[in-house]
């Protein structure tokens, strides 16, 4: 939960998408998050990897700064994904068709392919099947349809 301060400006222009700084002992972590609402207030999930990664147990005070979300889709374009687009505007309109969940989840499961070829690979195949009609993520993304 955050504190209403803190999220007035957000919330005054309708924002539910945010760019997220945390810190913590000198580590510092960047990310794009959905702002909630809760009963009692709003909020951000900062997930359990995430807490590990900066070393924050139960307790821990760290600090949060957060920003308008200046992405398209709301999370950063793996540089992959980022190319293939740029030489083919086509996909990336078609891209562009699809509910913002489905570009996110995209997005993300491009960015969790852990080498560049692998990554250019499934955003090639992405694209592909954006011209073939395919326009849920699970068809889009190697391994989850045809």
């Amino acid at each position: 939960v955050l504190p209403e301060s803190l999220l007035r400006p957000f919330l005054e222009k309708g924002l539910t998408r945010l760019a997220v700084r945390v810190r913590f002992e000198g580590q510092e972590l960047f990310f794009h998050a959905a702002l909630f609402t809760l009963p009692d207030g709003h909020g951000i999930t900062l997930s359990k990897a995430k807490q590990r990664q900066l070393g924050l147990g139960p307790g821990d005070r760290f600090e949060v700064q957060l920003e308008e979300d200046q992405t398209e889709f709301g999370v950063e374009l793996p540089p992959e994904l980022e190319e293939v687009f740029r030489q083919d505007p086509e996909a990336l309109e078609l891209f562009r068709r699809l509910t913002p969940g489905a570009c996110r989840s995209v997005i993300y499961a491009i960015a969790g392919f852990r080498t560049p070829e692998r990554r250019i690979d499934q955003a090639l195949l992405v694209c592909e099947r954006l011209r073939r009609g395919f326009r849920s993520a699970r068809e889009l993304v190697q391994g989850k349809s045809g």
